[in-house]
């Protein structure tokens, strides 16, 4: 008897051992969800100089309006899976910015290797990977009501298909105590949330490295490089809407880029010089978000040579508050310049854009924006000037 009570005793004992050994993959699996959300509103007002560009008698000069407003849900799985979800609903318009699952394959003390599919940003420009959250500026580009034909770096960027969010897959990878970070991906090219028209497809890749750390190991200055091929669907006929299954137009944007010091007290720069081809309004066709795509027969002449440079630079500074009760906590002058030149063989059809701004904070997350936007563009014959003053009040959790 004693014997069999023993015996039960040790399979009770490994049963035991068997589950706990069990249920720990399980317990790693568990889903952890983190909910996070922004609400940016803004108010702005446009003047400026009459031209065929700009009518100020027939533009609404003043609005108000939610800029952004946009919920993330984050999914931690186990130790190497991640889901992000990102629907916007600014200004009653629900689109869904982040959609992607990200495993990472391999981790050290030295760096990791990671895969992503779904939809994300396309891996160029700096600042436009830099949250919205964050923006010194308060805008990326020029965004003037009732303007036409003007962009700065960010506007042509986009026009031309390299940025924003596209629907893929991409591959990153980091090194040397995640000092040098890489990542490649190729995407529809199509843009956000929109299937793909062809069979080709748009790729691009990315390569930052921090050169200098302070004493906390903390970026001082990184720097990087970015290529992005964009493939040019091209429709059928000249008035059709329906694309051609195989092109083989494609055209590509090059950037250099750096960033000094980060968000937190003291000195804060970001740079980004980007290069490539553009393609002339003129030619150009879109539906949706799908933009930068190409009529038939479009001709060589069509296409330019683009330069932009854009440097956007603050200074926070942030106010003792052992108590905690101060209503602002910090403050954070800003200037941002953008030199863009759409067509490198054509004088005078370059802008410049001047963005002061001044960004109060009363906490690390609600921060009131208040600055001026003002454009210098070729039109008529002329140099002509808009601007717009905005009052931005956002907050995040």
């Amino acid at each position: 008897m004693r014997s069999f009570v023993g015996g039960a005793a040790h399979i009770a004992a490994t049963c035991a051992v068997i589950s706990s050994l069990a249920a720990r993959p399980a317990a790693a699996q568990t889903a952890s969800v983190s909910v996070h959300g922004r609400i940016q509103s803004q108010f702005s007002t446009v003047s400026g100089d009459s031209s065929g560009k700009f009518d100020p008698h027939r533009a609404v000069n003043s609005s108000f309006e939610v800029r952004r407003l946009r919920i993330q849900t984050d999914v931690r799985i186990g130790e190497r899976i991640n889901l992000v979800i990102q629907p916007s609903f600014d200004m009653g318009s629900l689109r869904m910015h982040d959609a992607y699952l990200r495993v990472l394959i391999a981790r050290n003390a030295t760096g990791s290797l990671g895969l992503t599919v779904g939809q994300e940003k396309r891996p160029f420009n700096r600042y436009e990977l830099t949250s919205s959250n964050t923006l010194p500026s308060i805008e990326r580009g020029a965004r003037f009501r009732g303007l036409s034909g003007v962009t700065a770096q960010n506007n042509l960027l986009e026009e031309n298909g390299y940025i924003v969010q596209d629907i893929g897959a991409s591959a990153d990878a980091s090194f040397l105590a995640n000092r040098v970070q890489l990542k490649a991906g190729l995407y529809n090219g199509s843009g956000e949330s929109s299937t793909d028209v062809n069979n080709a497809k748009t790729y691009g890749a990315r390569a930052t490295a921090t050169v200098l750390q302070d004493a906390e190991s903390r970026p001082v200055l990184r720097l990087g490089t970015a290529f992005v091929s964009r493939d040019r669907a091209v429709t059928t006929t000249a008035s059709s809407t329906v694309f051609t299954p195989d092109s083989s137009r494609r055209t590509s944007a090059f950037g250099f880029e750096a960033e000094w010091g980060d968000f937190r007290p003291g000195l804060h720069v970001i740079a980004d010089l980007a290069f490539g081809t553009a393609l002339g309004n003129a030619y150009a066709y879109g539906i949706g978000r799908n933009v930068g795509n190409l009529r038939p027969n479009t001709p060589d002449s069509a296409y330019s040579t683009f330069r932009s440079v854009q440097v956007v630079g603050a200074y926070r500074i942030a106010f003792r508050d052992p108590a905690a009760t101060r209503l602002v906590t910090m403050i954070e002058p800003a200037l941002r310049l953008d030199v863009t030149d759409p067509d490198a063989d054509r004088a005078d059809d370059g802008s410049l854009l001047i963005t002061p701004v001044l960004n109060v904070y009363f906490s690390r997350t609600t921060v009131l924006r208040a600055g001026l936007d003002a454009c210098r563009y070729r039109a008529d014959g002329g140099t002509k000037w808009i601007r717009a003053i905005r009052l931005s009040w956002q907050a995040s959790f």
